[in-house]
């Protein structure tokens, strides 16, 4: 049994054994009910591992950057928060070089009924497709990490260099336009 405290941020139903699991939707029965755009219940330097999937692409900028300095406080010098959030540069990419592939992904994955059925009209609703707010690229999170005290580090699908943050997405390059980082806690 790992000593390490491990924080799953915006669980929803999807738990993870052993973490602190936490969501603001008491219908998912998180282990801590929390805004996670506000400020966190946890004591500062408390935890080792933190991990989001889907969730800052829903705050603002600003919002984000409040986000990331929250966890930067949480997490003991060296932890590591992992970020899943969709990827603009692969959306854009998807729209110019794969249209039939992009429309075929949202029929597939998504389920949500198209007016037009085009790749202009993914690439519109995927932009505001549940809740997102802003959509990053990955230089643009990894500056803002950088002002928050993190060294984000992107990683690929299900890898890290941190073993126990194997394995833990949901979305893969078959069903979703995500980018993986592990944003490690620097000294500041």
């Amino acid at each position: 049994m790992s000593d390490k405290v491990s924080i799953n941020l915006g669980s929803g139903h999807w738990k993870l054994e052993g973490w602190v699991n936490v969501d603001l939707d008491l219908d998912s029965e998180p282990q801590v009910c929390a805004d996670l755009s506000g400020g966190l219940p946890f004591a500062d330097g408390s935890a080792d591992l933190m991990h989001t999937e889907d969730f800052i692409d829903q705050l603002t900028i600003e919002g984000a950057r409040q986000f990331l300095c929250e966890c930067h406080r949480i997490l003991r010098p060296g932890g590591v928060l992992r970020v899943l959030t969709p990827d603009l540069a692969e959306l854009a990419r998807r729209y110019i070089e794969d249209a039939e592939g992009l429309v075929a992904l949202w029929k597939t994955y998504v389920g949500v009924g198209l007016e037009t059925g085009s790749a202009g009209e993914v690439f519109n609703l995927g932009m505001r497709f549940a809740g997102h707010t802003f959509i990053y690229d990955g230089e643009t999170f990894t500056r803002l990490c950088q002002q928050c005290g993190f060294d984000a580090r992107r990683q690929s699908f299900n890898q890290s260099d941190i073993s126990e943050l194997r394995g833990l997405d949901l979305r893969g390059p078959e069903n979703s336009v995500s980018m993986y980082f592990d944003c490690y806690r620097l000294e500041t």
